[in-house]
């Protein structure tokens, strides 16, 4: 027996919703699947795994969309790509593009255009090449501290458009010259190498391991065998209710729920653990084709009412948590509410746009005039995302060093504020200066474990900074070095087993140490001046009970203080005349300018901010002593 999957499944509903052709099943997969993201999401999750729900949707979209082209073929003896293609763009383009105008749109109202990275994060989901530019700029999807784009998520949205252009490519090609089995085998062994891809880069760069089409293709073919698997006529892949089946399914889906609750490491995931995801998706997917008890809990029609729009849900729920704040605000009921706005919004852009779009009939020139429309609101929305850069107002409050009177060049280190300076380095004010070095995000440098929540939490990948640095040091001849480290060294260490807080001896000659350490590498040994900045108050929206503790931070910089008195080179930079109130609480504008949007992290404004002090404390120092040109007599 042949299971056709048609257009509509994968879409969404036709106007009758229990149409022929309609798997109301998979709709529930999708529902849950995009809560568990949505519940990642939140500042207070108790979904560790909810990321995971990505997978299930990679492993839905393989098997519809090998479904189509498998039928397609079977049915015409050709598959039509550019039909194909087309039909997807009209599925996915015009939600896609209503999205990046608003996020535009609210960048270029909120003043936020200096930002240097949005513009690249519109650009890539517009060319759906996000994954690619996470991993151009190093991104990390697990920091739960960072520079947090309302675009990141689009990720996979990317990686599924690349699978619907090479796959479909690929199967147009093969199909009419290969049996089904020997197609079956080629892509096994390529879902196989995407694998073993993935096992290789876990541990050497994990964000190419998370984030490439090559490694993350795996899931995508295992739903595309899937398909291929169930159109055989044998009676284990025929969509027949047995027990056999019913009880593989409910094995699975007890896999993958679990999965979506535990605390699962990143080496075990990479090492195999999103292989495991796929193939539980998979045995859910194939138990749910046949009637039986798992394909009536998911074909629930609340659960199949949110699958329908949850590719709007999907799109819309991380740019809301971020304006709304529940992304870092621990309160549930704000988290709730943001996720029924985030419904109701999908929904109404489901009635509004996608539903109108899809099911409408149109003419040629109805169709011509559609598709103009979709290429000027593209247009229009790189304009928008590449006009700010050149026209972006100088801020004249500011008045910064000559450019004569700064390093050439700087190794800059430390945690995501780090980053954050060396993003917003003014870099064409000072075209020949040079600004380099590691800045991990999620990481600290005090090599103890975390101790959050009543829980002892390690991080192995951070722990090979001292390497790291050095390593960076040593590609360029530096005149000045600066650290910059507080958001994770500011939390409480597992000690002997037991949490340490600033003010204990175990956590202060940790801290001291580890900050020693990174002043004795970033100096070269003594050998170039070493700026350490101090920690600054904040007004963070998560964990306030740390980071926005006046008495733990005072704590903090006078470690640091020891620190560099007890080091040749080594220079403390107070940062509480930026950032503290009266009170030393964190302040979050200062002179009518935002230094921290998220009360750690600088904005444009505050980076400039930052570097005009931090520059004029070299100067003074003398950190620069150049020979001035000689003056030629005439």
């Amino acid at each position: 027996m042949r299971v056709p999957v048609t257009d509509e499944v994968l879409d969404g509903p036709q106007t009758d919703p229990g149409g022929p052709g309609r798997i109301r099943a998979l709709d529930g997969m999708r529902a849950i699947a995009v809560l568990a993201v949505m519940a990642f999401h939140t500042a207070s999750s108790p979904l560790a795994g909810g990321y995971l729900g990505v997978d299930v949707f990679f492993v839905l979209s393989g098997f519809l969309i090998g479904g189509i082209l498998v039928d397609q073929q079977a049915r015409s003896g050709r598959i039509g790509l550019g039909a194909f293609w087309l039909r997807r763009a009209r599925r996915l383009a015009p939600p896609l593009l209503l999205l990046l105008l608003v996020v535009a749109i609210t960048r270029v109202v909120s003043n936020q255009t200096q930002t240097a990275s949005w513009r690249g994060d519109i650009l890539a989901a517009l060319t759906y090449t996000t994954n690619w530019f996470q991993i151009l700029t190093d991104g990390d999807y697990f920091a739960q501290f960072g520079i947090e784009s309302p675009l990141v998520h689009t990720w996979s949205l990317a990686i599924e458009e690349q699978f619907y252009l090479g796959f479909a490519l690929l199967m147009a090609l093969v199909l009419p010259r290969l049996r089904l089995r020997s197609v079956t085998a080629l892509l096994t062994l390529t879902a196989l190498f995407s694998a073993g891809w993935m096992i290789l880069l876990g541990s050497s760069n994990p964000v190419w391991a998370y984030y490439s089409t090559a490694t993350r293709i795996q899931s995508l073919l295992i739903g595309a065998l899937l398909a291929i698997a169930v159109r055989r006529r044998d009676r284990w892949w025929s969509p027949s209710p047995s027990r056999a089946r019913s009880l593989v399914g409910l094995v699975a889906a007890v896999g993958l729920l679990a999965s979506f609750l535990l605390p699962l490491s990143s080496d075990s995931m990479f090492d195999g653990g999103f292989t495991v995801m796929a193939l539980l998706a998979a045995a859910v997917i194939w138990a749910a084709l046949a009637p039986g008890p798992l394909a009536v809990v998911l074909a629930w029609r609340p659960l199949v009412a949110l699958g329908v729009i949850s590719y709007g849900v999907y799109l819309w729920h991380w740019p809301i948590f971020l304006w709304l704040g529940t992304r870092r605000e621990a309160d549930v009921a704000a988290q709730f509410w943001a996720m029924v706005l985030t419904i109701v919004v999908a929904a109404l852009s489901y009635v509004l746009v996608e539903r109108p779009i899809r099911e409408g009939r149109f003419t040629r020139w109805e169709q011509w005039r559609q598709w103009t429309a979709y290429a000027i609101a593209a247009a229009a929305i790189a304009g928008m995302a590449l006009l700010p850069a050149r026209t972006a107002p100088v801020d004249t409050e500011l008045t910064w060093p000559a450019a004569d009177t700064v390093p050439r060049r700087i190794f800059g280190a430390g945690d995501s504020t780090m980053l954050a300076l060396g993003m917003r380095f003014p870099q064409e004010r000072y075209p020949e200066t040079l600004l380099w070095g590691p800045a991990e995000i999620g990481c600290g440098i005090v090599d103890e474990p975390l101790w959050v929540n009543g829980t002892e939490v390690r991080a192995d990948k951070c722990l090979s900074w001292r390497d790291t640095w050095r390593s960076k040091l040593a590609e360029h001849d530096a005149e000045v070095a600066v650290i910059s480290s507080w958001v994770w060294d500011a939390f409480d260490r597992a000690i002997d087993g037991e949490p340490r807080a600033p003010g204990t001896p175990q956590f202060d000659d940790a801290y001291t140490e580890a900050f020693k350490d990174a002043a004795r590498i970033a100096s070269d040994g003594g050998r170039i001046p070493v700026y350490i900045l101090g920690v600054p108050c904040m007004a963070a929206e998560r964990d306030q009970d740390v980071l926005n503790d006046p008495e733990r931070i005072r704590q903090l910089n006078a470690l640091l203080q020891r620190v560099v008195t007890s080091l040749p080179n080594a220079r403390f930079v107070d940062m509480a005349s930026l950032t503290c109130a009266p009170d030393g609480t964190g302040i979050r504008f200062r002179n009518g300018r935002e230094l921290r949007d998220d009360g750690v992290h600088w904005t444009p404004s505050g980076a400039e901010e930052v570097w005009v002090f931090l520059l004029e404390r070299m100067i003074t120092d003398g950190v620069v002593q150049r020979v001035p040109a000689p003056t030629m007599s005439p």
